[in-house]
């Protein structure tokens, strides 16, 4: 336990570089990186509603096939009766996710290269109205036009391979739009913004669900190609590598922290730079990215997500990416790398701390926050990298039944006291919430609280019967009274809970919605939960099924009084 010296940070440096050669070395990658991996918890007192608890019949994985099987085709908006929906509730739920794996004789082997689709649920009164639109991106749109899965960077290459670039253009993969970002949606001045972990934001229409580009902004480097979102503030001998698809809101404020990580052009000679800047979502108009600190690092540290509070900015280096080949197919998997630095703190000056802890690797935080002494820090922890080939990544193995419910890489909560004062001052010091077999991700909180003292977070949670990895139930965690209940059916695959406020500001005062694949019937359905008490409200029994989703947005009529926020 200890705390280091500052890490050397520098002042904003302006640099602009000609199109052409960024083309070439310019990965803006889309890379829908987040994770269905799982993190155990303390079973403290355990409630279950909403479903039966059958293991055996869960066990039987029935239509499991279908959360990596193609959609079909798009559907109209479609309306349907939902009398036990809450009339506060209004306002469109938006989910994406990868819903095409193969095309024209090819198939993609990871999960995540799937090309995007955006599921919109209107809630309005008692009714419910549903409608499904492919993301037409770049990416998608060359590969309809070819009747191919089109060039990229990808987490696999596909079955069979694609072919190679050809001479005259050796960098097409990289060069290609790379724009599949399906991973979460932000609101910004009442436009859509689909997310990856890549700097490059796809604009979405909210009413017509259409995707109309790149989002551009008022410091993209003049020269480059408009598309490439770069910085002007990205320093010379460096490009923008990787962002965060968890972007997060300072709390009290319309300013989003986000993070860029710069590569250098000469890997082992030159450093890397993590990169803090702000935006704001008030206005949908080109906007400048305000840079608070620049990280020196001696790695391409990755974040899929981080933790923001009032006055701080929590990154755990824990993980690195190698460059993927400049020439040959570029893929991911297996340039993930472990990389453990520690715990950066940086606040809104760009002042960095340094925490040392027990080494851990992580996906998705829940939350954070500032307490009398420091901050705390609520994560999934992972005792091995998350990202490397298994059944929560490749296809063939999460249809493998044996080796996703033997699959070892399973994580907990964990929650970490960073000491800024007192007696432990500089030191860390955790705690594990820890169900033995079990695994939770996709947390979400009431958004009122993010980064403030909370008490619940919402989940999904695998192995439930402690066997299957496709035995799925959605967990409500109460942390501070140590008390969990359960949303539960056999054979039914929830994906992330969102929790929607209610009017009185309590933080359980709302509903918490999701989408579940019924395997047995073979269609999906909208749930929609009392968060308070975790029953039933309404489920509505869609006509088509919904592949693998990520993460959700809630975007509240015009006249709603609250606005929720990812």
């Amino acid at each position: 336990w200890f705390q280091q010296p500052l890490p050397q940070y520098r002042a904003v440096e302006a640099s602009s570089f000609a199109w052409a050669r960024m083309a070439v070395l310019q990965l803006a990658l889309s890379i829908s990186l987040w994770s269905s991996l799982a993190e155990p918890h303390s079973v403290e007192a355990l409630v279950h509603v909403g479903g039966t608890n059958d293991n055996a019949a869960a066990t039987i994985d029935l239509g499991w096939e279908l959360l990596v099987t193609s959609a079909g085709p798009e559907v109209p908006r479609t309306c349907f009766d939902a009398p036990g929906l809450p009339v506060w509730a209004r306002g469109a739920f938006f989910i994406s996710g990868p819903a095409l794996f193969e095309q024209g004789g090819f198939r993609f082997q990871s999960i995540f290269d799937g090309f995007g689709r955006s599921n919109r649920f209107e809630l309005r009164g008692r009714q419910v109205c549903y409608t499904s639109r492919w993301l037409n991106t770049g990416a998608y749109e060359e590969a309809k036009a070819h009747n191919d899965l089109g060039q990229g960077v990808l987490f696999e290459d596909t079955k069979p391979k694609r072919p190679a670039c050809p001479l005259s253009h050796p960098m097409c993969n990289l060069m290609a739009p790379n724009d599949n970002n399906w991973v979460s949606m932000l609101e910004v001045g009442g436009e859509g913004v689909l997310l990856s972990d890549t700097h490059r934001m796809v604009r979405m229409d909210l009413d017509t669900m259409n995707c109309t580009g790149m989002k551009p902004w008022a410091d993209d480097a003049k020269g480059s190609d408009p598309s490439a979102a770069q910085p002007d503030w990205v320093s010379k001998a460096h490009i923008p590598l990787a962002g965060s698809a968890h972007p997060l809101r300072r709390p009290g404020t319309h300013t989003w922290v986000d993070v860029l990580v710069e590569a250098p052009m000469v890997s082992g000679v030159m450093h890397s730079w993590v990169d803090l800047y702000t935006f704001e979502d008030t206005t949908a108009a080109k906007q400048l990215r305000k840079r608070i600190a620049s990280l020196k690092a001696d790695a391409n540290q990755y974040f899929h997500s981080f933790g923001v509070t009032p006055n701080y900015i929590v990154l755990p280096f824990n993980l690195m990416m190698k460059m993927p080949s400049l020439v040959s197919t570029p893929t991911l998997l297996g340039n993930f790398a472990p990389s453990w630095k520690g715990i950066h703190i940086v606040d809104y000056t760009g002042a960095v701390q340094v925490f040392d802890a027990d080494a851990f690797f992580h996906t998705h935080i829940v939350n954070s926050f500032e307490n009398g002494t420091g901050i705390v820090f609520d994560v999934g922890a992972y005792p091995s990298n998350p990202f490397s080939k298994g059944p929560a990544l490749d296809i063939d193995l999460f249809l493998n039944k044996t080796a996703r419910d033997s699959q070892p890489v399973r994580g907990c909560v964990r929650r970490l006291h960073l000491h800024l004062s007192g007696p432990l001052r500089g030191k860390t010091t955790h705690e594990d919430f820890a169900a033995p077999g079990r695994a939770v991700d996709f947390f979400k909180i009431n958004m009122a609280l993010s980064g403030l003292p909370y008490c619940i977070y919402y989940a999904v949670e695998w192995w439930h019967d402690g066997e299957a990895y496709a035995s799925m139930a959605v967990l409500k965690h109460d942390l501070c009274k140590g008390t969990r209940k359960y949303w539960q059916r056999p054979n039914t695959y929830p994906g992330e809970p969102f929790f929607v406020p209610g009017v009185s500001g309590a933080e359980d005062d709302g509903a918490v919605m999701f989408i579940a694949l019924d395997g047995a019937r073979a269609h999906s359905i909208f749930v929609t939960l009392d968060a308070r008490s975790f029953e039933e409200l309404a489920v509505v029994e869609l006509p088509v099924h919904i592949p693998f989703t990520a993460h959700g947005q809630f975007i509240p009529d015009a006249n709603s009084a609250e606005k929720v926020i990812v």
